[in-house]
């Protein structure tokens, strides 16, 4: 038997290395802002990357959810082992926080250059809606009607 890694941990491990990194990204985001860099964007272009960041969250946390819905069903109905649906469920969860991360790290960078806090606002916004999307490992056994076997072998136990 070939012991297999916990992919109920590998997957709770990426989301937390993404988390941590968009975390640090705000926090360094802050301080830069809080040093008092100078301020790039004026007011027209603040207005427009306003704009801009908003429509990008908008677009990417609607449309992202439709396509993760989308791929957890797949998953949910293949008609493949439980180790091959995990790893579609992986990808669409890295899809997925992507997709909130991307306009969370945009946020970050208005606020960088604009010093403007509503841009800082987005991005924590973005940071807790990465936290709400985090892996549990009785939501995959749920979302992917997964059997004791299957989320033994996941769980590392070993094929059989």
């Amino acid at each position: 038997m070939q012991h297999q890694p916990n992919a109920f941990s590998v997957i709770k491990i990426v989301h937390i290395g993404l988390l941590v990194g968009m975390a640090m990204f705000d926090i360094v985001s802050l301080i830069i802002v809080l040093q008092g860099i100078p301020v790039i964007a004026d007011e027209p272009m603040q207005r427009n990357l306003q704009v801009g960041c908003v429509l990008l969250s908008a677009l990417l946390l609607i449309g992202g959810f439709k396509i993760f819905k989308k791929r957890i069903f797949a998953a949910r109905n293949s008609t493949e082992p439980g180790e091959k649906r995990m790893e579609m469920y992986r990808a669409a969860c890295i899809m997925w926080w992507a997709m909130i991360e991307a306009p969370g790290i945009v946020a970050g960078i208005g606020f960088i250059i604009s010093g403007n806090f509503a841009f800082f606002a987005l991005a924590i916004f973005h940071l807790l809606a990465m936290m709400v999307f985090a892996p549990r490992k009785a939501n995959i056994t749920m979302f992917l009607n997964l059997n004791n076997d299957e989320v033994k072998r996941l769980e590392g136990a070993g094929k059989k």
